[in-house]
């Protein structure tokens, strides 16, 4: 593995360590139950407007590089409305810059993002959450919570970057390039995911993963 692949990973998971504020059931939308909420809300609405002018983007064309109605993002834009992570990150992609510049108060480079109403993409299979979406930690990792039920698998895939997972639950077989290994929980592994590679759940698993996408 390239010495650059490693150094981004490890400054990945130091990021996610300590900046990032996980609970369980992972990460959501914005609070605006509070005073504060409310205010926060308001401010990435905008700074949003700000950076959508500053591009000569109207509403409309924004709204539709990250799909959504121009009507949505005018009730964001003027804090009516709150973005979810996903949709947050999706809107930073398209302006060209990272989630942080939207979510980092003066003098607090921290971002603390709530559980509550975050969707799951769920199968019969199990379920998954993007928890760190892309421009959040950098432009080219995610950062995603997993769940897999037992005796299920994944099938073999590959991915065009580096993946490092750490499993917090549960027993699984791994396979890569045709090679298993038996991992338990609190292992970690880190691999080239160009590489052929897939799980078989021996028991009911819970994971995480950073993936690092190869520069394009």
């Amino acid at each position: 593995m390239q010495w650059g692949l490693r150094t981004s990973i490890l400054r990945c998971i130091i990021f996610f360590k300590k900046v990032i504020k996980f609970e369980k059931g992972g990460l959501t939308s914005f609070s605006r139950s509070d005073r504060v909420g409310r205010m926060k809300i308001e401010e990435i609405g905008i700074k949003i407007r700000a950076e959508r002018r500053r591009r000569g983007l109207t509403l409309e064309q924004l709204a539709r590089k990250v799909s959504i109605s121009p009507i949505t993002l005018q009730r964001i834009e003027v804090g009516k409305s709150s973005p979810s992570v996903i949709l947050l990150s999706e809107i930073a992609n398209a302006v060209n810059k990272s989630i942080l510049c939207f979510l980092e108060e003066e003098g607090k480079p921290f971002i603390h993002i709530k559980r509550k109403n975050q969707q799951s993409v769920s199968s019969t299979v199990g379920k998954s959450k993007i928890i760190g979406p892309r421009r959040m930690i950098a432009d080219n990792i995610v950062v995603t919570y997993g769940e897999l039920k037992k005796g299920k698998c994944i099938d073999p895939h590959t991915n065009p970057g580096v993946e490092w997972v750490h499993h917090i639950e549960g027993k699984c077989e791994f396979t890569l390039n045709g090679q298993s290994s038996i991992v338990e929980a609190g292992d970690s592994v880190c691999y080239d995911a160009r590489l052929e590679h897939s799980v078989k759940a021996l028991e009911r698993l819970k994971f995480f993963t950073i993936y690092l996408e190869d520069d394009k």
